[in-house]
């Protein structure tokens, strides 16, 4: 292959480097109305008066928005498909109040400070309710009022068959997971113009699925699908942020109220205050083994807190269950699962979607196991990963060429396993204040919906007439260079270089219907289906070719940009020659058009080590060594396959080491990130990274797998088990903060 496979620099690369690349904050329209919110200062309680005249005084206001002078819309900020039906719980303005900073009231004014100033300026009278903030709290219902119980879901899901073997070792694994902040660089922003002559609205945003932000905004407005136009914007990360609505109604309904266009821009405070955060949960795991260290069962009770509303978190819950099964052979397993709401931020999309906290759940119990067994780490998973030729038992889909024997295998040789563990241990023995641990970790993912549901995607192209091609394909890059992908794997398919591909992000006014980027489905679905259109397009090609040079199409073949024949050599004709030639005398463009149904989702999996060193006087945890090994197929793009999982490893450090929302007893939540301690990169040693290319996918363009959630999930397990490793100790709750680990030692006395 010419170019897949070989590292190219991002799409919008030079534009980033040079500050030009334009994101929706940097959008500017005529007559254009920037938005300030107000937000609730309680955790729950009704609103009983808003008074907007001190803002309305205000020169430059155009108008203070609530519950009381705005019609009630309600929209689900978790719905990204039409056929979905799912609750409409959420108001735009907020008459009942769940939480601190759920959304009371919108100030509309010439430019963002003095909407801001304004905004500073409204009064809104509450009627405090009793609230839930912790896991105990919302279990007894405190926060419920007539009618309403305190488990919102509950259920139980079993596959396989219980063990009947006598005599296995039991492990029982806690786990308690933090709130956590993406922490993207870009804020969440939306502009909307609406043109009220035509009935038109245009919403510019940095989401993950256009189409999804259009049934959302059009059905809380009754408004054809037609008439809403969702452009996907720029984007400054997401991390799973922003593929649920939160700043687009708003806009959307300020916008036409007003009927001029509207610019919302969330700051740092209002998107860790407002938006969405990693969900809190509680876990108690119970693993059996066979004395021989194969696993036997795996049994889950896990209690996971919504938040505020629901929004996505019944489905993440289902969504666990499944990604239990991605890694390990788990002959049997069963999960029961409660699910509460509380009066704190919103429980959401998270990267990896679960797979980070079954992962923390599973390798927590096989530390402990590994332990119970007297087995090395690395052999004890050894005896129980996927194979290949192996089945996901809950899904029944064929797990493929699966390789995380090979990455164990070359990652305990790379990281000098067996000598560095010993390295610790001596260390250790040596040293009164500093402890070292050494650890990996194993996790599991998928490559799209299926076959939880239907999945497909669709492409179109169009041959221009000096022989470069304009695509039409729904991407969504979150900054990470997917548009750089697909332009390798079309140009690849064309023999053309990289220049002479056109693509631009979703846009539902231009490019086919996809449901977004969810389930890792970008590259392993979308980018099957533009790679499909590609062959589609080439066939195009060779049809007109054959025409003019009055041959069949199987007498020629692509060499570079031209088509040649195989009866004559001195015959080349370029693509450009081919376009004008059907445009001129065919009188048709050279135009595709394909579409990709999903039917398999292969096993796609990391490994990750870790070496930690404790200061057993602070409590603080430094990193000494990393390396993470994945199993991708074929890597598109190396370099950007590298970054993902660096910046994942960075990510997951800080998940299992700093990174925690804490609540207020009056349920305000951390929203500066001068208490919020991020992981950076100078924090960290540098991420090695290898990758297994050797177990391609059937389906996926050129075998390539996902790699962008995945790479997150064995992060934190690796880092948290590097911890107890160092300490000897069992600690389950995450993040493993300087002052949880000097409770431990003093509570120890080691």
């Amino acid at each position: 292959m010419r170019l897949v496979g070989v590292s190219h620099p991002i799409q919008d690369a030079r534009g980033k480097a040079t500050g030009r690349a334009r994101y929706a904050a940097d959008m500017s329209l005529p007559h254009m109305t920037h938005v300030a919110m107000v937000f609730s200062t309680i955790p729950h309680g009704y609103v009983t008066a808003v008074d907007g005249s001190e803002a309305l005084a205000v020169e430059g206001v155009y108008g203070v928005f609530h519950c009381f002078n705005t019609p009630e819309y309600c929209f689900n900020r978790y719905r990204s498909q039409y056929s979905q039906t799912l609750p409409l719980e959420e108001p735009v303005f907020a008459k009942r109040v769940r939480f601190v900073g759920d959304r009371v009231a919108a100030v509309a004014a010439r430019d963002m400070e003095t909407a801001r100033r304004a905004a500073a300026l409204v009064k809104v009278t509450y009627e405090e309710l009793p609230c839930a903030l912790t896991f105990e709290e919302a279990l007894e219902g405190v926060n419920c009022l007539e009618g309403e119980e305190a488990v919102k879901d509950e259920f139980t899901v079993e596959v396989g068959e219980p063990p009947r073997a006598d005599g296995l070792v039991e492990v029982t694994a806690c786990t308690e997971l933090g709130r956590l902040h993406h922490a993207a660089m870009e804020p969440h922003v939306c502009v909307a113009d609406y043109d009220s002559d035509l009935d038109e609205l245009t919403l510019y945003s940095p989401n993950q699925s256009v189409h999804g932000v259009r049934t959302v905004v059009a059905d809380m407005l009754e408004m054809p699908y037609n008439r809403v136009r969702v452009v996907k914007t720029t984007m400054g990360g997401s991390f799973g942020s922003k593929q649920e609505w939160t700043v687009e109604p708003v806009a959307a309904a300020v916008a036409r109220r007003l009927r001029r266009p509207v610019k919302l821009v969330y700051d740092r405070a209002e998107v860790m205050r407002s938006i969405v955060c990693r969900g809190p949960m509680r876990a108690e795991m119970t693993m059996r083994f066979h004395k021989d260290g194969l696993l036997a069962s795996v049994e889950l009770e896990l209690l996971s807190d919504a938040g505020a509303y629901i929004a996505n978190s019944a489905d993440y819950a289902r969504t666990l269950v499944g990604k239990m099964f991605r890694c390990y052979r788990i002959p049997y397993g069963r999960a029961h699962i409660r699910l509460v709401s509380s009066n704190t931020p919103v429980s959401g999309s998270f990267r990896g979607w679960s797979s980070p906290e079954v992962a923390l759940m599973l390798e927590h119990g096989m530390e402990k196991a590994a332990r119970a067994l007297d087995m090395d780490p690395v052999q004890l998973r050894l005896k129980n990963v996927l194979l290949p030729g192996d089945t996901d038992p809950k899904s029944g889909v064929p797990i493929e060429e699966i390789r995380t024997r090979e990455c164990l295998l070359r990652g305990a040789e790379r990281f000098r396993w067996a000598e560095r563990r010993r390295e610790d241990a001596a260390f250790n023995a040596s040293n009164d204040r500093f402890r070292r641990g050494t650890a990996v970790a194993c996790a599991g993912h998928g490559n799209t919906y299926y076959p939880r549901y239907n999945d497909f995607a669709s492409a179109e192209m169009r041959m221009c007439e000096d022989g470069s091609v304009q695509v039409e394909v729904s991407i969504h890059d979150h900054g990470c260079g997917t548009g750089a992908a697909f332009q390798m794997i079309v140009a690849e398919a064309l023999e053309l270089p990289l220049d002479k591909v056109r693509l631009k992000e979703a846009d539902t006014a231009h490019t086919p219907f996809d449901f977004g980027c969810y389930a890792s489905r970008g590259i392993f679905v979308v980018g099957r289906a533009a790679q499909l259109c590609a062959r589609s397009l080439r066939e195009e090609i060779l049809k007109a070719a054959a025409h003019k040079l009055e041959t069949t199409p199987d007498r020629l073949y692509f060499e570079g940009p031209a088509v040649r024949s195989e009866d004559d050599p001195a015959v080349s004709l370029s693509y450009q020659e081919v376009a004008w030639y059907s445009l001129g005398t065919l009188c048709r463009e050279l135009t595709a058009q394909a579409k990709h149904t999903v039917d398999s989702n292969p096993g796609v999996t990391g490994t990750h080590f870790a070496q930690v060193e404790v200061d057993t006087w602070t409590g603080l945890t430094r990193v000494l060594d990393y390396l993470a090994v994945h199993d991708v197929g074929q890597s598109i793009n190396p370099e950007m396959c590298a970054a993902q999982i660096q910046g994942a490893a960075q990510m997951g450090c800080g998940a299992a080491l700093r990174e925690e929302i804490e609540i207020s007893p009056k349920g305000q939540g951390t929203c500066s990130l001068s208490k919020y301690h991020l992981m950076n990169a100078a924090d960290l040693p540098l991420i090695q990274v290898e990758l297994i290319q050797d177990g391609r996918s059937q389906d996926g363009p050129y075998g390539a797998k996902s790699v962008g959630e995945v790479s997150f999930a064995p992060a934190a397990p690796a880092a948290a088990a590097a911890v107890n490793q160092a300490l000897g100790s069992d600690l389950g709750r995450i993040p493993m903060t300087p002052d949880r680990i000097l409770e431990y030692i003093a509570k120890e006395g080691c």
